[in-house]
């Protein structure tokens, strides 16, 4: 009998991944941390929104790691053009910019989970691991999605 661990392996197995971040560096590092985190079948990388747009229709990835800074407003854009696509990749925005605001704004227009840099493999792979929404082009709201433990107001955690 497989454990849980084990099944999770399994499910990671043959997932595509399209790194996004406009510095080609910090690329390379994301694509480290995937390939520490769970050895994905394929790693793509987009520097600009109609790049992730490109890959995301041609690599039909199961997730999208964005670094919202690209300016922020560009990295707002392509989680809303990305949450539009069908079939819809899990959005996971890991970057350095962590206030409030910019987690609202990302969570709002329609990332699944928001991590902040630096970021370990163990929180990379918990905000991968949770599962897409139900139904295509269906977007959680605000409350459904997960956030970083780290981006929870201190007074609000429990």
């Amino acid at each position: 009998m497989r454990d849980d661990q084990d099944v999770q392996e399994a499910e990671f197995g043959d997932v595509r991944v399209v790194a996004v971040d406009s510095r080609a560096q910090r690329r390379q590092v994301m694509r480290q941390l995937l390939e520490y985190s769970f050895e994905p079948v394929e790693i793509a990388e987009a520097d600009s929104g109609p790049a992730v747009i490109e890959l995301v229709r041609r690599c039909r990835p199961g997730f999208v790691v964005l670094e919202i800074q690209m300016p922020v407003e560009v990295g707002l854009g392509i989680i809303e053009s990305v949450g539009r696509m069908s079939p819809r990749p899990r959005i996971v925005v890991c970057s350095f910019l962590h206030d409030a605001a910019t987690v609202a704004a990302a969570l709002e227009r329609g990332a699944d989970a928001y991590v902040a840099k630096p970021v370990g493999s163990a929180e990379l792979r918990a905000a991968l691991a949770v599962p897409p929404a139900e139904g295509a082009g269906r977007q959680l709201s605000p409350s459904e999605r997960p956030v970083s433990p780290s981006q929870i107001p201190v007074g609000t955690r429990s």
